[in-house]
């Protein structure tokens, strides 16, 4: 017997021990699966034909692509059933499908972004936000200089502020706030030492002391912390797929025939109708689903959780702390439309308080919130709230109640008893919004309690007009106020607002312009109770922004005048740049100056005589392109690369360095014999040609070395080389 025939048989054994199903008489067919590349798959799949028809197992046909629907697996299933065509070559043993678009395996159409898990090495040398404004009113003057510093590592990112004051009285100074922070990325902590805020729900206090925090939202920029909805459609043909928000498109990518899903994180906070359509080669569209949904970002995804612990000295004022104690906080999504959370509180005093809440989202109408607490003395809390946002209508309702209840916060905190808010919008179309507003609070000393309603409309061509009623329910004062601006334009508008209130009723008239140059001008004057008359002029420049102004108010002249920038210090040198109120980044370019640099494609600056840029408007935690262009670079300089990526620490500074690989290039022009333009000139290292008027220009010159002129003249070059951007005479004889 022929080995292959004794394979067969032990084969064929084995199929009618391993399947019983088979029914008897029945030859089972052994065959490759032809790919999608048209190659037959390694490993072959069993199939056989009963009445007709191409049957096999559940797992089977999933090996053979099918996706199977619930009920089916574990069971013989037929072609017929599935809907699948089957094509077997008895020639070369191989079998191939015809798959419905239904049965297709699903694509996962979204693009997700991946956790930021490392950032950019940090920068070292400092950064100096700076403000200073100085003020002349009724022949007196008064300075003030405000500062930010800033300097990180590998150890996290130092920060401290203040201010110097001068004034008549004398010059003072005030402590602002100092910490250090470092940023656990792949476990998304953050560390902080010296003041720190507790942020728990019933308020926030500041504390001298350290702060741990896990913090999804801050350090996964790229990820919603909140549940986001998943969408998707069967494609019967390969096209485009588009998702509608509220009627506006947020999603277009392409895809197979087949089942997809497409991730819903862009659609539209609050209630919308969401819709997915398919667009064909043809350009004939189809909405495969639509949905309502709500999108809460007020929860967290199931399974997420958030907390914090803080401990230390209450912060009093500026130079005092006082009380010491602990804050910690945590919630935790338990599925997509309910999270929990607790928190607790306690000083050195033994004083102490326990909350829990949570957060629901009851289907598609809104988001309800409760939270119950109690205090070591007795004092009780609850505190609930409803809050709806759709397309065109809003409506928040939130009430709070605090007997005797005590909490972690400064000494002289105003109590409150009681606090109720509620506002409800209106928005029909972009044109057209209508707002009202109810808030009342209760210290148990004093209450205030006001009703406002207001109304907008956009008139596009013909300006934008507003009106406001405002009323305090207690005193029963009323002040009503309207507004129309007119715009020419993007560049200038004009203005004019009525206000009546008691004592202080007025007639204003506002104009404004801004400058290509961005330099922007205004001018206001009030007639009534109050009359002023009020110009300004604000700039925006490369090194930071200006402001002045002036005022007449009351028989009083006032000039105030302000200017606030960036500066960076470090081994390599300065560099100047406008405010820095996040991350930023010192591009540098080694001793290239006013080459134009580009931050994720948008303009940002030259850099200086040293060859670098401050750029001040990086944005932390996420993918930064930073890109120079080869024709905007001085002749003869080249680098290696004219773009790099960057991820820049929060509230901190990375270096984006472009190494200059050559600047030995340099023009010359020689002199004293006539040479025809494309006279071939020579030197050691290569060759070139002459141009008009005797213009040379050589990529790798050398001092002293000689240049020889094809039949006409020599020349030196001279010793050593003038710079890059000056053209030097050579005398050829």
């Amino acid at each position: 017997m022929r080995r292959g025939s004794v394979l067969g048989l032990a084969l064929a054994l084995s199929i009618g021990t391993a399947h019983a199903a088979i029914p008897d008489g029945v030859e089972p067919v052994l065959a490759a699966a032809i790919l999608a590349n048209g190659q037959p798959a390694k490993d072959p799949v069993l199939l056989w034909q009963q009445n007709g028809a191409w049957v096999a197992e559940a797992t089977t046909w999933q090996q053979l692509g099918v996706t199977l629907r619930p009920g089916e697996e574990g069971q013989d299933l037929t072609d017929q059933a599935l809907g699948v065509t089957v094509a077997y070559n008895p020639q070369n043993a191989t079998v191939q499908l015809t798959i419905p678009a239904d049965r297709k395996p699903a694509q996962q159409l979204t693009r997700r972004g991946t956790p930021v898990s490392q950032v950019s090495p940090a920068i070292g040398g400092v950064l100096v936000n700076y403000n200073l404004a100085t003020q002349i009113a009724g022949g007196q003057q008064a300075t003030s200089l405000a500062l930010d510093a800033r300097t990180g590592g590998r150890w996290g990112v130092v920060s401290t502020t203040g201010q110097l004051n001068q004034s008549p009285n004398g010059f003072g100074m005030r402590r602002g706030m100092t910490a250090w922070q470092k940023d656990d990325l792949p476990r998304q902590r953050t560390w902080q030492a010296g003041d720190v805020y507790a942020t728990p729900r019933i308020g926030p206090v500041a504390l001298g002391g350290i702060r741990l925090a896990k913090d999804p939202a801050a350090l996964d920029p790229l990820t919603p912390t909140w549940p986001v909805p998943t969408l998707g459609g069967i494609a019967l043909d390969p096209g485009q797929v588009k998702v509608l928000s509220n009627q506006a498109e947020i999603t277009r990518q392409d895809v197979n025939a087949g089942p997809f899903t497409v991730d819903g994180r862009n659609v539209a906070l609050g209630a919308s109708q969401t819709a997915v359509v398919v667009r064909d080669a043809y350009g004939r569209e189809t909405a495969v689903s639509t949905a309502r949904l709500y999108v809460a970002p007020t929860l967290l995804r199931r399974g997420l959780s958030a907390w914090e612990i803080a401990a230390g000295q209450v912060r009093e004022d500026e130079n005092r702390y006082g009380t010491a104690g602990v804050s910690a906080s945590w919630a935790k999504g338990v599925n997509d439309r309910w999270t929990i959370r607790a928190g607790g509180q306690v000083d050195e005093n033994g004083k102490g308080n326990v909350t829990v809440g949570s957060t629901w989202a009851p289907g598609t109408w809104g988001v309800l919130d409760g939270e119950v607490g109690r205090s070591s003395d007795g004092g009780t809390r609850w505190a609930a709230a409803y809050d709806y946002r759709g397309p065109t209508f809003g409506l928040r309702l939130e009430h709070e109640e605090n007997d005797g209840f005590w909490r972690l916060q400064i000494e002289t905190a105003l109590p409150i008893a009681s606090r109720t808010q509620a506002s409800v919008s209106y928005r029909p179309d972009r044109r057209f919004t209508l707002r009202g507003i109810y808030s009342a609070i209760d210290t148990g000393r004093s209450s205030l309690a006001f009703a406002s309603l207001g109304v907008s409309a956009n008139l596009g061509t013909a300006g934008q007009v507003s009106a406001n009623v405002l009323k305090d329910l207690n005193g029963g004062d009323l002040q009503v106020s309207a507004t129309y601006t007119y715009r020419f334009g993007s560049k200038a508008s004009v203005g004019v607002r009525a206000r009546q209130a008691p004592g202080q009723d007025a007639l204003t008239t506002r104009a404004t312009y801004r400058t290509e140059g961005g330099l922007r001008v205004a001018a206001e004057h009030t007639e009534g109770d109050q009359g002023s008359t009020q110009a300004t002029a604000d700039a925006m420049t490369r090194y930071g922004d200006a402001r002045i102004m002036l005022d007449r108010y009351d028989g009083q002249t006032q000039v105030a005048a302000n200017f606030s920038g960036a500066v960076f210090l470090d081994h390599r040198g300065v560099a100047f740049g406008r405010p820095a109120y996040a991350s930023f980044a010192v591009v540098d370019v080694p001793g290239q100056a006013g080459v134009p640099v580009r931050v994720n494609g948008a303009p940002v600056g030259q850099t200086n005589k040293q060859g670098r840029v401050l750029v001040t408007d990086v944005p932390s935690l996420l993918p930064t392109t930073v890109s120079l262009k080869d024709k905007e670079l001085p002749v003869g300089v080249e680098i290696g690369e004219t773009e790099k990526q960057s991820v820049a620490p929060r509230q901190g500074g990375v270096r984006v360095t472009f190494p200059v690989l050559t600047q030995n290039a340099r023009a010359f022009t020689l002199t004293g014999a006539s040479i025809a333009p494309g006279t071939l000139a020579s030197t050691p290292n290569e060759q070139a040609m002459v141009g008009y008027d005797g213009a040379l220009y050589l990529e790798h010159p050398e001092p002293g070395m000689a240049v020889e002129v094809s039949d006409v003249c020599k020349a030196v070059l001279p010793s050593p080389l003038l710079g890059v951007d000056e053209v030097a005479k050579l005398r050829c004889n």
